[in-house]
């Protein structure tokens, strides 16, 4: 099917359904559209056409999870439409009732959204970006600093230790080059509820036997969701093969975030 013509099909269907963005994984194209198109790029979906259309829903389906949680973070919906264009098919998306999102305001027991927001967007960004051309995994704590710090020991010398509050906090943008720099030393980042960090080159000193999570999985994910399971504080992993970001709590997985699903902005 022609793209263009899906493409125009979505700017049809848009206003109908009070879609907040039209997510083409389509080849980019100068189009006027009162509703903003976001392209992604990089994906390989010319295997679908070899695929049966059962398995071609159940991967653009996923794709557009994907994609409708990096919107939400990077325009910060919490509710609202998403129209998703495949090369072969057009997908709605429902911010709100998708039963796989999860949501900031999930975590405000734990911390605040802001806090959240920023982990999730920064964890995101290493995700794709790497460092120095290579892909890189870390993993973030977040919580009650006292009760994380007394279950953990430091690897390195602490480079947060003594440093100013304002060096220390993960909300500020500013200070997300440095993070990024530390992401590549061994161990997890603690931040207490408030977005300070508390120390980077962490290890975790829990018992992940109590946990079960997919094979495949190494260490790092095993003690994040050995300790959520132990404290109520949320995890966040960036996996150094495949660039995958996870959220945990109370053991479990309860978002995956695939970094090979990349935006651009609209043209």
């Amino acid at each position: 099917m022609n793209e263009q013509l899906l493409i125009q099909a979505a700017l049809h269907l848009a206003p109908e359904i009070g879609a907040k963005v039209i997510v083409a994984f389509t080849t980019p194209c100068e189009i006027e559209s009162a509703v903003p198109i976001i392209w992604v790029h990089g994906l390989q979906l010319d295997v679908l056409k070899d695929l049966t259309m059962s398995d071609i829903l159940e991967v653009s389906e996923s794709h557009l999870l994907d994609a409708a949680v990096q919107i939400y973070l990077s325009r910060q919906f919490e509710e609202g439409q998403v129209i998703g264009v495949f090369p072969y098919a057009l997908l709605i998306y429902d911010i709100k009732e998708g039963k796989d999102f999860i949501s900031v305001k999930d975590f405000e027991d734990i911390a605040s959204r802001e806090v959240m927001h920023a982990v999730l967007t920064l964890a995101l960004e290493i995700a794709h970006e790497g460092r120095e051309g290579h892909s890189i995994g870390t993993a973030f704590i977040i919580g009650n600093g006292d009760a994380i710090l007394a279950r953990s020991h430091q690897a390195i010398l602490n480079p947060y230790h003594g440093q100013p509050a304002e060096y220390c906090d993960i909300r500020n943008r500013d200070n997300w080059e440095s993070i990024k720099e530390f992401a590549q030393l061994d161990g997890v980042f603690v931040v207490d509820a408030e977005g300070r960090i508390l120390a980077a080159g962490r290890y975790l000193d829990v018992n992940a036997s109590s946990v079960h999570l997919p094979g495949g999985l190494g260490g790092r994910h095993r003690a994040t969701a050995a300790i959520t399971n132990d404290l109520p504080v949320a995890g966040i992993t960036v996996s150094e093969s495949g660039g995958t970001l996870r959220v945990f709590r109370n053991g479990e997985c309860k978002l995956s975030i695939r970094s090979n699903v990349r935006l651009t902005t609209s043209i």
